[in-house]
């Protein structure tokens, strides 16, 4: 069976029609992802009593679970919660007809928190504990240090790791599409159903997705670049 261009830019089309669904999908992932991430990170690097243990252990299982699994588990459990909802609320509406994107974001989410939490713990294995002496020399207090002087040298150290970690959340929104929500990937494939040759559909999804891709790791390595310059004027 032959590639047929005429099929391949209707894929396109369709495709592209439905990126802001997957960058929405990947940006929300990617924005937890930081902000939770690096919150686990300072937990477990500093040792906090209890919680340090518990996210070590909670970091460790979910490594170990398939982001596919994890999905349909949280489709399921969330259509039988939905589903006991509408009914103690006696609401003429059908489960089906609940939008089950919610499902998604938790699932990106939470890979995006385990993988970009163990980036940030690396980086900050990078910068040298006496940098706290420091800080408390000039009277600031462990909070201000962290903030003022620690991060910003994390950051631009983590910031190679965190692209993979971009790179890897957009590519796992393609799953999605196992609880049917339309993005680039189910989108591309629509019109192959008329011609039953799928092969235009999947490039089509290939192409958009490493064009999406390509801009974002083009913005990432500037900052990378930025970066580098602040962590100069702290050594």
């Amino acid at each position: 069976m032959g590639f047929e261009y005429d099929n391949f830019l209707d894929s396109l089309s369709y495709g592209i029609r439905y990126l802001p669904v997957t960058a929405k999908l990947a940006f929300t992932a990617l924005f937890v992802g930081i902000i939770v991430g690096l919150v686990v990170a300072v937990v477990r690097h500093y040792k906090i009593p209890v919680l340090s243990q518990f996210l070590a252990v909670f970091v460790t299982i979910y490594q170990g679970i398939p982001t596919m699994a994890a999905l349909l588990v949280y489709n399921l459990l969330f259509s039988s919660l939905i589903g006991d909802i509408i009914n103690a609320l006696h609401l003429k509406v059908a489960v089906r007809d609940v939008d089950n994107i919610v499902v998604g974001y938790v699932a990106l989410s939470l890979f995006s928190v385990v993988s970009i939490s163990e980036t940030f713990r690396g980086a900050f294995m990078s910068v040298n504990k006496v940098q706290f002496e420091a800080g408390y020399s000039v009277g600031m207090t462990k909070l201000q240090t962290l903030r003022r002087i620690i991060i910003p040298q994390v950051i631009p150290v983590a910031i190679p790791g965190l692209i993979n970690n971009m790179v890897g959340i957009i590519k796992g929104t393609s799953l999605v599409s196992a609880i049917g929500i339309m993005e680039v990937m189910n989108a591309s494939i629509i019109p192959c159903s008329r011609t039953y040759s799928f092969v235009e559909g999947y490039a089509a999804a290939a192409l958009i997705y490493w064009m999406f891709t390509l801009v974002l790791e083009t913005i990432a390595k500037r900052i990378e670049i930025w970066s580098k310059r602040f962590r100069k004027e702290l050594a």
